[in-house]
């Protein structure tokens, strides 16, 4: 190739060194036949311009020799004279004071005025000076694009001046005359004076051929230029190019018959290499299909077999009409040990797992990664004895200190026993069965083996009906509001209510809040539920405030999940205002949720509902386990002691302990403090003489429809209400 490419290439340079020479050729003849048309061009200009002044200085003879001049020896004159000279646009006649007098055509209008005189060079005739009082005018441009020049010559009769003939000399049509007569097409024709052209467009010198000639015109010089486009540049058919086709096609004809004659040398050269070539990619396609079938079926990191060949295996064990345990093994806390140590020391624990685990199992056991955290181990012919025993044996070795990367990390694990209980169990079955097992085990705590059975999936169902039924409620807004009010106990008034949210099943049963809340958190629908929840709720206070039945407050529940919502103070806000409402009888009550995460955005957030007006509550205080810094960080103005420490009172010492260190707490830092589910007198005396001023649950009133409420609140308004306690 590299010696078909050096004789192509010497072709082309041949070619190409005849093409410039006969290129230069034509452009050195043509810039002769150029120069020649310049000069006949050059010469009819100036003949043209001097015949015509010294046509204008015969008429100024003829009038000095009549010895008068007036308007009929004007007319007679100068009758004929724009036809005998077409390129005169008229002539005129100004007196002593430069006045116009007199001009043919009558409309002429000249434009002496603007002239700027110069008088011409004498010029011989016959030995005398001839033009020597001939004056000019540089070149004008007029408004309609015309180019003339105006020429000046005085009449004098019997020694005195009486007047000067003018001419106004039209140059544009005289020079496109001369052009077409002597120039073709391709060539322009271009007047300056100096470097400003009047006439024409000077060309890109790059593009053109060019001549340039001085012209004397009467009392100025112009710079005449005529140029053209090369002939070879706008024929396929001159003589360079001819050169240059001809090369390239001898070129390509060369270089096609040297390659043709390569390739069959080439051609038999590569006929022996090719069987060998052939068999060593048979031999790498077999290793790759070797390679891409482990990949396929096994882990990346531990090399174990994954869930696909774990189930692969179980489909043809199941085949076999072979018993088959199957174990699954979730480890505990493995992202914990990622985030705390990194992925590398969480890597390492896995595959040390992996090694314990193969030295207790069985020889014809099958051990495989199924997951991030998740190992299975499937043995044919175990009963269940000895399955439960081999779990406790994985559960042991795996509680083992592992010692990685100078780090001793203790973990544990739960496992998840499935066993095929039926011949109609399928692979696919047998392995959630395990997976679930494991998942109750996991639920339960960790170091738990858990083997599966049917009420398991039953519970499984149940729950996914019930996610599905709810999810279905909140979307086909089924739900409704009930109020529980909030007694105060000094008055026995209802001074508050409670929105609680509550959705009746197919079988009449009434699905509490909490199951509604929790699995609107899990399907994504918590923002929907709660925007509900608070467009409701304000919405019927708004309506028991115009019936001016209205507690002092309604508090409205919010979940942790709602605060993933930036917007979520703006909503309320909108609505309070919306509504009508005071924001301070709006009180919003949190979860402890919302306290532990996300601190600094939920702090905002909260800051902009108190900053409004609206007042927050601490709900089921005392569950958690930092409840006292919610107190000092968070703007809350009141504690709602959960009904967990109410139920079991008067006959729980710790539990009233804990209720009288909450409310002097409490009243110490000014908080409001409600007691829920207050069931029984005792529970309220109790809590009265302990200085809990405020408190709700069935023992005052049960949650109702808000009609129920109105009518409640409307007979309270009336003095007509019993008190709460009766």
């Amino acid at each position: 190739m590299v010696a078909i490419s050096v004789i192509c290439m010497l072709i082309l340079i041949s070619t190409f060194t005849l093409y410039k020479s006969a290129q230069s050729r034509q452009v050195d003849l043509q810039g002769k036949m150029l120069n020649v048309e310049v000069n006949r061009v050059q010469r009819a200009i100036e003949v043209n311009l001097q015949k015509e002044a010294y046509f204008l200085v015969w008429l100024a003879s003829s009038f000095e020799a009549e010895g008068v001049v007036d308007g009929k020896s004007w007319r007679v004159a100068t009758q004929d004279v724009t036809r005998t000279f077409p390129f005169f646009s008229g002539l005129y006649w100004l007196n002593l004071e430069h006045k116009l007098q007199w001009t043919t055509p009558g409309a002429f209008n000249p434009n002496h005025l603007k002239a700027d005189w110069k008088i011409s060079p004498p010029v011989g005739l016959n030995n005398m000076p001839v033009l020597s009082k001939l004056s000019t005018s540089g070149v004008i441009r007029h408004s309609n694009g015309d180019l003339s020049i105006e020429m000046l010559h005085p009449v004098i009769i019997e020694g005195k001046v009486v007047g000067y003939l003018g001419a106004s000399y039209n140059i544009k049509k005289m020079v496109e005359a001369i052009a077409t007569q002597y120039l073709t097409r391709n060539q322009t024709l271009v007047l300056s004076t100096g470097t400003v052209p009047f006439f024409g467009e000077l060309p890109d010198a790059f593009v053109a051929l060019s001549t340039m000639v001085d012209v004397i015109a009467l009392g100025d010089v112009w710079q005449m230029t005529v140029w053209q486009q090369s002939n070879f540049d706008m024929s396929y058919f001159s003589l360079p190019m001819l050169i240059f086709i001809a090369g390239i096609v001898v070129t390509v004809l060369v270089g096609i018959s040297l390659y043709l004659l390569e390739v069959n040398i080439i051609g038999r050269r590569a006929e022996s290499d090719t069987v060998s070539m052939l068999k060593e990619e048979i031999l790498q396609r077999r290793e790759m299909e070797s390679q891409l079938q482990f990949t396929a079926n096994h882990d990346p990191q531990t090399h174990l077999p994954n869930r696909f060949a774990m189930e692969t295996y179980l489909e043809r064990s199941i085949r076999s009409d072979q018993d088959i345990v199957l174990l699954c093994v979730a480890l505990d806390k493995l992202q914990e040990i990622n985030d705390m140590y990194g992925h590398i020391v969480a890597d390492q624990l896995l595959m040390e797992a992996a090694k314990r685990f193969k030295t207790v199992l069985p020889p014809h056991a099958i051990l495989a990664r199924v997951s991030n955290d998740q190992f299975m181990v499937a043995c044919a012919g175990m009963s269940q004895l000895e399955a439960e025993m081999q779990a406790n044996n994985l559960k042991i070795c795996l509680e083992e200190e592992f010692y990685i990367e100078d780090n001793d990390i203790l973990t544990t694990c739960a496992i998840g026993i499935a066993y095929r209980y039926s011949n109609d169990l399928q692979a696919e079955e047998l392995l959630r069965h395990a997976d679930t097992a494991a998942h109750k085990a996991k639920a339960l705590g960790s170091r738990k083996v858990v083997a599966y059975n049917q009420t398991m999936q039953e519970q499984l169902t149940r729950k996914k009906e019930l996610e599905r039924a709810i999810r279905n409620a909140i979307n086909n807004d089924e739900l409704k509001l009930h109020f529980q009010p909030q007694v105060d106990l000094r008055t026995r008034q209802i001074v508050g209510v409670e929105a609680l949210v509550r959705w009746e099943s197919d079988n009449g049963t009434m699905i509490s809040p909490d199951i509604i809340i929790q699995t609107a958190e899990e399907t994504g629908l918590m923002q929907r539920l709660g925007h509900w929840v608070v467009d409701s709720a304000l919405k019927q206070f708004s309506h028991m405030l115009d019936e001016r039945c209205a507690p002092k407050c309604i508090a409205i529940n919010v979940s942790g999940h709602e605060f993933q919502d930036g917007y979520l103070a703006d909503y309320v806000i909108r609505s309070v205002t919306r509504y009508d409402i005071p924001p301070s009888r709006v009180q919003i009550e949190l979860t402890e949720q919302v306290f532990i995460e996300n601190l600094e955005r939920n702090q905002h957030i909260l800051n902009r509902l108190t900053t409004s007006g609206i007042s927050l509550a601490i709900d089921d205080f005392g569950t958690g386990y930092s409840s006292l810094a919610y107190l000092k960080h968070f703007p809350v103005n009141t504690v709602k002691i959960d009904r967990g420490f109410i139920k079991d009172l008067p006959q729980s010492k710790d539990d009233l302990v804990i209720c009288q260190a909450v409310v002097s707490m409490a009243n110490l830092l000014q908080l409001k403090v409600v007691a829920e589910g207050v069931e029984t007198l005792d529970q309220q005396e109790l809590l009265r003489n302990i200085g809990c001023n405020f408190a709700q649950g069935h023992y005052y009133y049960t949650p109702m429809p808000a009609e129920e409420l109105m009518v409640l609140l409307k007979k309270q308004r009336a003095g007509r209400l019993f008190p709460a306690s009766s």
